[in-house]
């Protein structure tokens, strides 16, 4: 099997650190792991940035629940996503919806505007959206470079074939990063079937 890229999503520092063990080759820092990921806090940021070797993307999320933001809200992520970017943060991961379950164009724009030139990443939100490949279309129009899923499906392993065909459809113009229940026992099937050359783990 080909060198496959790890990323290891990681709550907290003693977590980085681990993932630093483990060999992993990016960590994904959030808050909150028990909720699918909340902004972390920058101190934190700044304590992975200096205490680890290895790239971390940052999640601006601000609270649990949908994906249908209010100004307000995209005000705070706007500021999290440059303080993160400061601090140290390879890339940004975070995903804006609409109440039709479309990528809301405009919200995200506004935060890739904030990145900084950071990598950016779609997170799974975007599995619930209504029409993956019309979304992956929209993403790719918007310079996103990653996007996070399980292909709609409760986990990656059950969504592979909706993966390989995101996969087929981006043609090299964004990546699709596998993730939801990939464990040691199932990694290997998700990575012969979609054909994808990165995964993404919890350290839950």
């Amino acid at each position: 099997m080909e060198s496959i890229l790890l990323e290891l999503a990681c709550g907290s520092l003693d977590d980085a650190l681990a993932a630093v063990r483990a060999r992993a080759d990016r960590i994904e820092l959030c808050s909150a792991l028990e909720l699918e990921g909340l902004t972390p806090s920058l101190g934190t940021a700044l304590e992975v940035d200096r205490f680890t070797s290895v790239p971390f993307v940052a999640m601006v999320r601000p609270r649990a629940g949908d994906f249908v933001y209010s100004l307000a809200e995209l005000r705070v992520m706007d500021r999290d996503a440059r303080l993160l970017a400061e601090a140290g943060a390879s890339g940004i991961v975070f995903g804006c919806l609409t109440h039709e379950g479309r990528v809301d164009e405009a919200s995200c724009d506004r935060v890739l505007s904030a990145c900084n030139g950071c990598e950016t990443v779609f997170h799974r939100a975007f599995d619930q959206v209504k029409d993956q490949l019309e979304a992956l279309d929209v993403l790719i129009g918007l310079g996103v470079t990653r996007v996070l899923t399980s292909g709609g499906a409760k986990t990656a392993l059950e969504g592979v074939k909706k993966i390989r065909a995101l996969i087929e459809r981006a043609e090299g113009r964004i990546e699709i990063l596998p993730a939801g229940g990939i464990r040691d026992h199932n990694v290997e099937s998700v990575i012969k079937q979609t054909g994808c050359d990165s995964v993404h783990l919890s350290r839950r």
